[in-house]
């Protein structure tokens, strides 16, 4: 019974709630008139006689006397069975007593006959003296119900009986004698078919009701209370069908039958658990320990009915369902109190309104009998249609406590449906209101993107610079090192008069020439694909050049690389081209040493000469374009001297 905040709540209307009851009520006083009308009277011409309290019986208190096996009635004293009932000693005595009666008899004979004997614990039945069958609880007739289970004796037709006698055994003080119905075979199915119309209706209603709560079950999420519903809905069906008395037709009933009562306490739990769940996050937790407390009741009562007696466990039965009934009730009447002291709003009007129709209907179907001692409504002890009524109210007050928790999820579901077009409709204004903010956004962002290309454009044409500018240095730096050198060491043996200085010139012209093929073959290099990149190849002949231009020795190493991209290779090559050239200019080294290795995944390239320590010094335009280009590749360098007097450059990258 909760409700969504913001949601108006429709207030709260009694009149469409009693409506529904009191048409229920006039639905089943019509049933009643219609189909029991006659039900109970004594009718021949239908081809059935009721032999009830009100036939002309007799009876005598205690056994009689016995002759050839056949009870002899001669010597008791019979009186009329209102009298002896009426009587101190009738409405104590418990043991054994006798009734009689004439079976009456029928225009044109009784073709069929059958006796059907309902709501009697103990007996044995005689026709003319010849006993016909009987019901013994602690034999063979254990399990038959005491309340509606039945039995049936055919009796001869030719000659027909006169006198139906029947011995009854009390284990409790009185006098009743249950029902007896003298008529044919076709009669007496056709009155327990329409007996049981009104029941077969419940059932099918319940049926109809229990699946499609399990189909709710299943479409909403697992949703419990349309699960426990349905529970209530099966099991009132199951004990409504072993209460039909065509259902005893088929075979190996009476075991089942017997323990008709036991769906009916599963059903009255399973009403506690759907009264738990349905109320939510403020559901009464003594709703759900009743419901636990009824279902372990029933669990515990199916062996107990193979290990006690008939009398024994009908006693642990009876006092131990009123007990938790009791408590039931009890915890139904807080829940209504506090229920109508809340704003109670649709679900909450039909969850009270099952539970005022089930406790009302029962109330009518247990107190029927002290209704009829009203002065004026007497009369109704002799009706068979308020006898009907009052035998069906009960089933009438579940079937409407079952339709209105129906009724009250329908309401959910109605409501359900508002809350969701009303959050729709929220859903709605809110995507208009975000999608104008992300225009909004996208406009923005659209700038920001322009100006961020522009950026990028800008920093692209700066790397270039700075790229074409290493370059540069790294091929033009090399041969013009070995130029000035050259020209330097001409000068000197100019000035001696030394022929050689002339040599040196040439050598000069030499190198300038070179100096033109080197940028000429370097431009080529950046402009080649990594395949025709071949370390292998130049390698070797930038340190024959340096080697003839400079006057150094280089050695070194060179063991099988994994493939390299076109990137790694320029690092590689232009690592060496700048570590010789700055072992040269500003080391004044003469011998240099290399190794180039692949090892655990990386490549790691090392250059010694013995130049010039390093002692620290900030790195040169050279080293620090050979540092970003390494980053590039993901790898490090390292300038240092380990030895003290050398100096050695080393770098370091992943590949694949």
């Amino acid at each position: 019974m909760n409700s969504t905040d913001g949601l108006q709540r429709p207030a709260f209307r009694l009149w469409p709630y009693a409506v529904f009851v009191l048409l229920a009520v006039l639905l089943l006083a019509a049933a009643s008139l219609l189909l029991a009308g006659d039900l109970r009277r004594s009718s021949s011409a239908a081809g059935t006689a009721v032999l009830d309290a009100g036939a002309p019986w007799e009876a005598v208190l205690g056994d009689l006397p016995a002759s050839g096996g056949r009870p002899d009635p001669a010597s008791a004293a019979w009186r009329p069975l209102r009298e002896v009932q009426q009587s101190p000693e009738g409405q104590s005595h418990t043991g054994n007593f006798w009734i009689r009666t004439t079976l009456p008899a029928k225009e044109g004979g009784w073709r069929d006959p059958y006796l059907q004997v309902q709501r009697q614990f103990n007996y044995e039945v005689y026709a003319d003296g010849v006993r016909l069958g009987g019901r013994n609880p602690n034999g063979e007739d254990r399990y038959t119900h005491g309340g509606f289970g039945w039995k049936m004796y055919r009796l001869p037709a030719d000659p027909a009986p006169q006198t139906l006698m029947v011995r009854i055994t009390r284990f409790s003080p009185g006098t009743t004698i249950g029902d007896f119905t003298l008529g044919e075979g076709s009669a007496l199915l056709a009155e327990m078919i329409r007996h049981d119309v009104v029941g077969l209706l419940y059932v099918l209603f319940f049926v109809l009701l229990g699946s499609g709560s399990l189909f709710f079950w299943i479409r909403s999420h697992r949703d419990p209370s349309y699960l426990s519903f349905a529970l209530l809905s099966w099991t009132a069906g199951l004990a409504y069908l072993l209460r039909l008395e065509t259902f005893q037709l088929l075979p190996h009933t009476a075991l089942p039958v017997y323990m008709a009562d036991l769906p009916g306490v599963t059903a009255t739990g399973a009403f506690f658990l759907f009264l738990h769940h349905f109320a939510g996050e403020k559901g009464n937790r003594l709703f759900r320990l009743q419901a636990y407390a009824l279902f372990a009741f029933s669990a515990a009562t199916v062996p107990l009915v193979f290990l006690m007696d008939v009398q024994t466990f009908g006693s642990f039965y009876n006092n131990g369902l009123l007990v938790q009934l009791a408590f039931g009730a009890v915890t139904s009447l807080l829940f209504i109190i506090r229920s109508f002291r809340a704003n109670v709003d649709g679900e909450g009007a039909w969850i009270l309104t099952g539970m005022f129709s089930a406790v009302f209907f029962t109330v009518l179907h247990v107190g029927g009998a002290i209704i009829t001692a009203v002065p004026g409504l007497r009369s109704l002890r002799t009706s068979p249609s308020y006898e009907y009524f009052t035998q069906n109210a009960a089933g009438l007050g579940v079937l409407l406590l079952v339709a209105s928790f129906s009724m009250a999820l329908m309401t959910r579901m109605a409501r359900i449906r508002r809350e969701h077009q009303a959050f729709t409709e929220s859903l709605e204004v809110m995507v208009k209101d975000r999608t104008a903010e992300l225009q909004e956004a996208y406009r923005l962002l659209q700038l920001t993107v322009q100006e961020r290309s522009e950026a990028i454009a800008a920093l692209s044409v700066m790397e270039e610079r700075n790229r074409i500018a290493g370059d540069i240095h790294d091929v033009v730096g090399h041969t013009l090192t070995s130029t000035l050198m050259q020209i330097e060491a001409a000068r000197r043996l100019i000035q001696r008069q030394d022929e050689r200085g002339m040599e040196r010139l040439e050598l000069v012209g030499e190198l300038v020439r070179k100096s033109l093929q080197d940028i000429r073959e370097s431009v080529h290099m950046m402009q080649s694909a990594s395949s025709d990149y071949d370390l292998e190849r130049i390698i070797p002949g930038l340190l024959a050049r340096t080697e003839s231009a400079a006057g150094v020795e280089v050695q070194g190493s060179m063991g099988k690389l994994p493939p390299l991209s076109m990137q790694q290779k320029k690092v590689l090559f232009h690592t060496l081209q700048e570590g010789l050239t700055n072992g040269i200019r500003h080391g004044q080294a003469r011998r240099f040493r290399y190794e180039l290795q692949h090892e655990d995944g990386q490549v790691r390239f090392a250059l010694w000469n013995d130049g010039r320590p390093h002692a620290g010094e900030k790195y040169g335009f050279g080293l620090t374009t050979m540092l970003e280009r390494v980053q590039q590749v993901g790898g490090t360098l390292e300038v240092s001297s380990p030895g003290g007097s050398d100096y050695l450059l080393s770098i370091r990258f992943p590949v694949a």
